[in-house]
């Protein structure tokens, strides 16, 4: 099928995204923002480095869940495996076989890049975790989240203009995308629902080019293994932006080697300078910033001095108005 215009492909990917991914859209991404919006706990010192132009997007092994991309990982593994009897490869083969029957031979195709890949998805997949934030509910952050990322330091959480995160026009080298917290019983139940989705729409999928049915194959599997976490950590409701090292392009992007905390490592760097590669499509800390909150800290109105400086000089206007100091009474060892 030959795209004419920018309208044709929209609509194409539209269809695509609905028989794939049960209807993410930019306009379902609006709706879920229209009331709340995304946050980045983080330390104060790293927000300091974030106000200056720049995110580091890090390696998922070092994350606060020691699982991390293990866990979608090994389900999809398992399931791919000769003889495997776990509750999503059933789902997996009806998918396969489905797109077989217009594309001879894509599921194994699909399946074996995928196998070629697994290693950098799990050891080299990089990311910058943000949390749904309600800002009605949720004016002095939200207290496990204090915890779990900023431990006895300083903690800020920047609460972000939802917007960039709504678009679905794919950057080559990063994409933003919801993480999933589900079983292995309810994974089996949303591929199953993918899968009868499908059937009403073979038609139409068979007239797409192999390699683009391939590709929208591939990122669902891509996504159950990269942006699945245990169930335990449903409370976070995390968005993530991501990168694979050696899987995806590094357009716009850099990678350099950090110590953070003690832990020598390889970071991609996000530029978010009013002059960087991806300004136009409002990621600069300008448009993004909406609100810094100072969390539970014995310096609070030190920090926020130190913020609001780093805003003005980042061009946010009206810094001092969108600095709020949290409430929430949590002890702070002292420093």
């Amino acid at each position: 099928m030959e795209l004419k215009d920018a309208a044709e492909l929209s609509d194409l990917d539209t269809r695509l995204r609905w028989a794939f991914f049960g209807g993410e859209n930019d306009a379902l991404r609006k709706q879920f923002f229209q009331n709340q919006t995304l946050a980045h706990y983080t330390t104060a010192e790293n927000a300091l480095n974030i106000l200056k132009g720049e995110i580091w997007l890090r390696n998922t092994r070092v994350m606060n869940d020691v699982a991390e991309v293990q866990y979608g990982a090994s389900i999809i593994q398992r399931s791919l495996q000769p003889g495997s009897q776990t509750d999503v490869e059933p789902a997996l083969r009806r998918i396969g076989k489905m797109l077989d029957s217009v594309h001879a031979g894509i599921a194994d195709e699909v399946f074996a890049d995928f196998r070629q890949k697994i290693w950098n998805f799990v050891n080299r997949t990089h990311v910058t975790c943000l949390s749904v934030h309600r800002p009605e509910k949720e004016q002095n952050g939200r207290l496990s989240m204090w915890r779990a990322y900023t431990g006895n330091y300083a903690g800020v959480a920047l609460v972000l203009n939802p917007e960039p995160f709504t678009q679905l026009v794919d950057d080559p080298s990063f994409f933003s995308v919801p993480v999933s917290y589900d079983t292995e019983v309810e994974l089996q139940l949303k591929l199953e629902g993918v899968a009868s989705a499908m059937e009403s729409s073979m038609q139409f999928i068979g007239a797409q080019p192999r390699a683009l049915v391939a590709w929208y194959f591939s990122s669902l599997l891509r996504r159950i293994a990269t942006a699945s976490k245990h169930h335990g950590f449903r409370e976070e409701e995390e968005w993530r932006v991501m990168h694979t090292r050696f899987v995806d392009p590094s357009d716009g992007l850099s990678y350099d080697i950090g110590t953070i905390r003690g832990i020598p490592q390889i970071v991609t760097k996000l530029s978010l300078r009013r002059d960087g590669p991806f300004a136009s499509q409002g990621l600069t800390v300008a448009n993004l910033l909406r609100q810094v909150i100072i969390g539970p800290t014995n310096y609070p109105y030190v920090v926020a001095e130190a913020m609001q400086a780093a805003m003005q000089a980042a061009g946010v206007e009206d810094a001092g108005s969108k600095i709020h100091i949290s409430e929430i009474p949590l002890r702070m060892e002292p420093s």
